[in-house]
């Protein structure tokens, strides 16, 4: 931070949080500018709290398709079904906070799963009948990945 002292008394009174007039600012002395800027309260900001909902609906059984193991899609849907926050998925994904959560209504619907945030954590959403994420490799075909899902 600056040195407050070293400033002008017009970079001082831009810097409060209530400025003074020009008549004020000429009677005043340079260290009562010093000590009311020391004085006031740091401008906070609250963080948004956000309401708990569904962001996405999970499909049909029928509707879902599986995810290629090790992908940026499955490794979402993994930490999803954990319960994980924004700040989580963007370290894992290497994405940014408006991508991520473009991906909930794209990919994940896309898949056929449903996303919910509760507490500030965002939860993956099964359809019914679903006990976990369907997903493929090289030995594993598409329809064997969803059969082994629901069981």
């Amino acid at each position: 931070m600056t040195d407050l002292n070293k400033l002008t008394k017009p970079a001082l009174n831009d810097m409060l949080a209530k400025p003074l007039t020009a008549s004020a600012l000429k009677k005043i002395a340079k260290a009562d500018l010093v000590a009311m800027f020391d004085g006031q309260k740091p401008k906070t900001r609250k963080p948004r709290e956000l309401p708990d909902r569904v962001m996405v609906e999970p499909g049909k059984p029928e509707d879902v398709k599986a995810t290629k193991a090790g992908s940026k899609r499955h490794l979402m849907a993994e930490a999803l079904a954990k319960g994980a926050t924004i700040d989580e998925l963007t370290e894992l994904l290497g994405w940014n906070k408006d991508t991520v959560t473009s991906a909930f209504r794209t990919d994940m619907r896309a898949l056929g799963f449903g996303v919910e945030r509760k507490a500030g954590k965002y939860r993956l959403l099964l359809p019914k009948g679903m006990k976990r994420i369907p997903a493929h490799d090289a030995d594993t075909t598409r329809a064997d990945a969803l059969v082994a899902a629901c069981k």
